[in-house]
């Protein structure tokens, strides 16, 4: 598995506390890419993350935090000028939003360009994974998305493109313009439904909205989530779906990273069924931690995804 992408640090405020009345705040590794890396690592899928960092203490804590889910980190390329990224987050509860601010100019990653990275190495896998996020993060970027997804793709990896719409990094207009023209290079499309109607402007019946983006994009396999709602699949015109497992979410950042990673683990593993029941079990346990990352073992994600859990292990 491979994926490419900018980590930052995450900055939280306790819960029940407002990021301008905080005094203090947990610090957490985070970046959709990096999120799904670990999450892929820790229940055994050998995984390259692939990105640029500043060669700083702040950097090397990124880089070890990945290391020790067992990331590959080889093709990182570590720059001597630039910056790590930050995010603030606050964490919400109904009827309060989570909301989170950006402090991301200028970094390391912002800097790095196509021609700086040695794609053998990069699209060393079966699956290439990439997101929006990515595309948007700076000018050049989309190239840099586009170059990946033609490089693994010439090598046979099975592109997957997460939309992974942020207000905060671009308009949708312009998301869905590079989803439009990556979509020749894309083999599974995943989309939230919100990005779908915000994007595409497509809306109802979650397996309808995944349908109409396969025709729309022309894609072949299709999978749009649906929060509460779970997930379903158009897939080479076949349907499947996973409904979401109950959860008490204590913190539901880096959930959509973990359903990606669960579902590129179940593709690996097995069908598109057991792939999106997978995801949501990954979802569902990425919810139940603070922090962006999802660091499960795989018995316990099956145990879950399965129903065999038991509430208390002793």
């Amino acid at each position: 598995m491979a994926t490419l992408g900018e980590a930052m640090l995450r900055l939280s405020s306790p819960p029940g506390e407002l990021l301008r009345d905080s005094a203090q705040f947990r610090v957490h590794v985070a970046g959709a890419e990096a999120n799904l890396a670990v999450a892929l690592a820790s229940v055994g899928v050998p995984t390259r993350w692939t990105s640029a960092l500043p060669d700083t203490v702040l950097g090397r804590r990124v880089a070890d935090s990945l290391s020790s889910a067992g990331v590959l980190i080889d093709a990182v390329r570590w720059a001597p000028d630039g910056r790590l990224g930050l995010y603030f987050a606050e964490i919400g509860s109904p009827p309060r939003p989570t909301r989170v601010v950006y402090d991301r100019a200028g970094t390391a990653f912002c800097s790095l360009s196509a021609d700086d990275l040695d794609w053998p190495v990069v699209c060393d896998a079966r699956v290439m994974h990439l997101t929006g996020i990515t595309a948007a993060v700076a000018p050049g970027s989309d190239a840099l998305v586009m170059r990946a997804a033609r490089e693994a793709r010439e090598r046979g990896a099975l592109v997957v493109y997460d939309v992974n719409y942020r207000a905060a990094l671009t308009s949708t207009t312009a998301a869905a313009r590079f989803a439009t023209d990556l979509a020749a290079d894309v083999d599974l499309l995943v989309c939230r439904a919100e990005d779908a109607r915000d994007l595409f402007g497509l809306a109802g019946d979650p397996l309808a909205v995944a349908k109409d983006l396969a025709r729309t994009l022309s894609i072949e396999r299709v999978v749009v989530t649906s929060g509460a709602d779970g997930a379903v699949a158009w897939w080479q015109d076949e349907t499947f779906g996973a409904p979401a497992l109950p959860t008490v979410a204590v913190d539901r950042i880096g959930a959509g990273d973990a359903f990606a990673a669960g579902l590129l683990w179940g593709l690996l593993d097995g069908s598109p069924q057991d792939a999106l029941t997978r995801a949501t079990a990954m979802a569902s346990l990425a919810m139940s931690v603070h922090g962006d990352q999802c660091r499960f073992s795989a018995d316990e994600v099956l145990d879950i995804a399965h129903g065999l859990g038991r509430e208390v292990r002793r």
